[in-house]
């Protein structure tokens, strides 16, 4: 928060020159007027050494993680419910948070509260910690009267969410750390063992099987362009993170990826838990539709699907219904679409919401436990077969050599 020097005569006719630390000059100007001074001059305290960069770079550095939101979200609604103001609430809560990016925050809102702003106004200033989602809540429980519950509700939500990344990320983790510890194992003995291996062979005169020659021309192009193979593979890298970044680009990228067997399916289902968890909590927090679409929209992180209730949004706009635009976007399962069009007309759609998300994390369990019994023996038979092939790489010339004494 920046510091601002100000000089200024008191009530009492005396001058006063001094710091104070507030939002913004205004504050500043309030804070004095409001004690009977009258303000002289108000100037902003710069830095002789001009560090706000450098500490507004290090604040980005800092992250706030899931289970300190929903420790907030709980902490934060356990006050309320228990009749403490939102001011003392969140003065408490700063006291005890130990994360320093959170702390400030609620310190900031704390006292953008005191100045007459409301709980969601002060959190919007705060978006690299609270997402649309959170914010939109808060709103709907400041004007419903409810805030406690949706504080409950929201940290349920956030808990949902880490613990289904988590889930996927587990799930990855073994294959990829026995798929990276095998291709690392295999260019130790391609660089390493198998050029002096060849060397001995080809000084005796014994001529090399192919499995051998061909480790022994990867090691050449291994050590005689390594440097392009870096320069290449970083280029890529960056180029298509660039590229994906782009609405052409992502949405290529995402269309791709639904198209993988089995992670293209899970990647879906986890998008529709995700999809219809938030319209239904939304709904039912007594946001109006239009806005809990907009809202959806930017928590789905698949281009194609995000598109799809972009759609739907431009429908219930026109006064059309959800379940049409759904089913054009050819995004969904049928059950999907039916059980929303079925809400709609029995007027029960955060019920039918509720429950497809429900069936869907159940069912994106049910297709982790699937792609890692499929995944781990898929890599076991690659590295192997790797390991196989350089076992054979060796073991030949010795025959070779072995028939050769022989005779």
């Amino acid at each position: 928060m920046p510091l601002y020097n100000y000089k200024a005569i008191d009530s009492g006719g005396k001058v006063i020159q001094a710091v104070s630390e507030a939002l913004s000059s205004d504050a500043v100007f309030d804070k004095l007027a409001s004690a009977g001074s009258t303000v002289i001059s108000i100037t902003e305290k710069k830095d002789a050494l001009n560090l706000k960069f450098v500490d507004e770079f290090l604040k980005r550095l800092i992250k706030v993680k899931i289970d300190e939101l929903v420790m907030f979200s709980l902490q934060l609604s356990n006050m309320l419910g228990a009749g403490l103001s939102l001011p003392i609430a969140l003065s408490t809560i700063e006291k005890q948070t130990e994360n320093k990016k959170l702390k400030a925050a609620t310190k900031k809102i704390s006292e953008s509260i005191n100045q007459g702003k409301t709980l969601s106004e002060s959190l919007a200033q705060h978006r690299d910690i609270f997402s649309n989602l959170f914010i939109n809540m808060i709103a709907a429980g400041e004007a419903g009267g409810n805030l406690d519950e949706i504080l409950t509700r929201i940290s349920s939500y956030i808990e949902h969410e880490a613990s289904l990344k988590q889930k996927i990320s587990s799930a990855m983790m073994y294959p990829v750390i026995l798929l990276v510890a095998g291709l690392l194992v295999v260019t130790f003995v391609v660089t390493t063992v198998i050029p002096p291996f060849v060397k001995i062979f080809s000084d005796s005169g014994i001529p090399l099987p192919l499995p051998t020659m061909m480790l022994y021309q990867l090691n050449n192009i291994i050590r005689s362009y390594w440097h392009i193979g870096i320069a290449l593979l970083t280029a890529g890298w960056f180029g298509l993170n660039w590229w994906g970044k782009t609405s052409k680009g992502k949405m290529a990228l995402d269309r791709f990826k639904l198209k993988l067997p089995l992670w293209g399916d899970l990647l879906r289902k986890v998008e529709i838990a995700r999809l219809t968890k938030t319209l239904s909590a939304l709904l039912s927090s007594g946001i109006p539709m239009i806005q809990a679409l907009q809202v959806t929209e930017n928590t789905i992180n698949l281009a194609p699907m995000a598109a799809a209730i972009k759609e739907v949004n431009d429908s219930v706009g026109k006064g059309e219904n959800i379940s049409k635009p759904l089913e054009a976007s050819r995004q969904f399962p049928p059950m999907v679409i039916h059980m929303i069009a079925v809400g709609e007309e029995t007027g029960t759609l955060e019920v039918m919401l509720s429950k497809v998300s429900d069936f869907y994390d159940l069912s994106t369990e049910i297709t982790i436990k699937k792609v890692t019994s499929l995944l781990e023996p898929m890599f076991l038979v690659i590295i192997g077969g790797l390991v196989g092939f350089i076992f054979a790489s060796i073991l030949l010339p010795i025959f070779g050599m072995v028939k050769t004494l022989r005779q």
